[in-house]
């Protein structure tokens, strides 16, 4: 197969060096299962194979990983000190300052082995790397991962560990130093339209924002055929002839799970068929609740109507072989499964966070329900299985709404901002 032209080189002769990309990330897949270390891993993965020299710097992890290797075409360095900053208060504290001290001293000490630096979120990496950019000439790409980034400087979770006065303090001097890194950067990408209008509360200069959402690979996730459906929920172990209802994604209570618990009683007491699959993994997230799931579960009496499986790197398989993918959480800053699922032609239940307001249009092509409202979830559910001679129609109109989250066309306007800033 012919490699596909370098986008970075001038088609002449005397070609310039590929461009060089530090991509700077809290979370990085893998080994993170978590969606912002999956769509770091997708989005550097692809601008390497577009010709960018692309290196990740992360954090350690726990267990402790290699502190460099590659992976594919991308070089993954991880920095110390490892472990879990969110929900833990002021022991969160010396390990970030350590954490912001290396990767300044990192990114002078290797100035001239990048181009451009992107940074993945606005909490903590980008008090560094912003000022060193500014400091170095540097372009420096910001993406806002999740509008509670904006509203939250220190995490709801983490505040409360902390005392009140000193807690409040530290969350305004931490968000006005946010607000200033936040500006320092050569733009910012916005993944959602909620994010934008938050940048826009902000007056963050809207010549310097890009909305550029998260990327699927829709050769991956796409429908099959009923043939082939059949034989994926024998082989995942699904029981033969029920209604299944999928959720999948971290077991946490963030992500609504034991909302999701709630409503399945009533709503397998009214449809005895309906089968609910769980995929995911609640270990490392500040607000794991897998064992609240699996008391729920003996409590009721679900076992039968209900199956869990850890995390798996075969998601896709879980969408074609479902009936109806269900996704109740609080918040996002995107909602990547909903797109797979969509992009699947699985008709979805989603609550009106992150993209899915933009995406999904109700009982057209997918069903919305407020956050952190079991009957409105219960009820849209319902509504969402009383329409089950529409899914096909609903499936269809689905896969249509992915298309422009595929990667190569998401790929092309992360190329398009990396010619405009080096060019600068």
């Amino acid at each position: 197969m012919r490699e596909s032209p370098n986008p970075f080189r001038p088609n002449c002769d005397g070609a310039v060096a590929p461009l060089r990309v530090y991509w700077l990330t809290p979370e990085f897949f893998p080994p993170e299962m978590a969606g912002m270390g999956i769509i770091t891993s997708r989005l550097a993965g692809a601008l390497a194979e577009r010709g960018a020299e692309v290196q990740v710097i992360t954090r350690q992890t726990l267990p402790r990983c290699a502190s460099r290797e590659r992976i594919g075409r991308v070089e993954v360095r991880r920095l110390t000190p490892a472990g879990r900053m969110k929900g833990v208060g002021w022991r969160a504290l010396p390990a970030m300052l350590i954490y912001i001290a290396k990767l300044m001293v990192l990114l002078i000490a290797n100035a001239r082995r990048y181009d451009v630096v992107i940074i993945s979120g606005m909490k903590t990496i980008p008090l560094a790397a912003v000022p060193v950019c500014r400091l170095l000439g540097k372009p420096c790409v910001l993406r806002v991962e999740s509008p509670f980034e904006i509203a939250e400087p220190i995490s709801a979770e983490s505040l409360a560990k902390m005392q009140p006065l000193l807690g409040r303090a530290l969350s305004r001097a931490l968000r006005a130093v946010q607000l200033a890194t936040l500006r320092g950067a050569d733009r910012v990408i916005a993944i959602s339209s909620e994010i934008a209008r938050r940048l826009e509360q902000l007056k963050y200069p809207q010549a310097r924002m890009v909305c550029i959402p998260n990327a699927i690979d829709l050769r991956r996730f796409h429908p099959v055929s009923g043939v082939e459906r059949e034989r994926l929920r024998a082989r995942l172990g699904y029981p033969p002839g029920r209604i299944v209802l999928l959720y999948a994604g971290r077991r946490a209570r963030s992500k609504g799970v034991m909302l999701l618990m709630q409503v399945l009683p009533e709503l397998i007491a009214r449809h005895p068929n309906l089968f609910a699959v769980l995929v995911g993994s609640g270990r490392g997230a500040w607000d794991d609740c897998e064992e609240e799931v699996v008391a729920f579960r003996r409590r009721h009496h679900l076992q039968e109507h209900t199956k869990l499986f850890g995390h798996s790197d075969q998601l896709q398989q879980h969408f074609q072989a479902a009936d109806l993918f269900v996704t109740p959480s609080d918040y996002e800053g995107f909602g990547l499964t909903t797109v797979e699922s969509l992009a699947c032609a699985t008709p979805t239940v989603t609550t009106s966070v992150g993209i899915a307001p933009e995406l999904v249009h109700h009982g057209v092509n997918g069903f919305l329900c407020p956050p952190k409202d079991a009957q409105a979830l219960g009820n849209t559910i319902e509504l969402a299985l009383n329409e089950r001679q529409r899914w096909p129609e609903i499936g269809r109109r689905a896969r249509e709404a992915a298309a422009p989250f595929d990667v190569p066309r998401v790929i092309e306007q992360y190329v398009a901002l990396c010619h405009e800033l080096r060019g600068h």
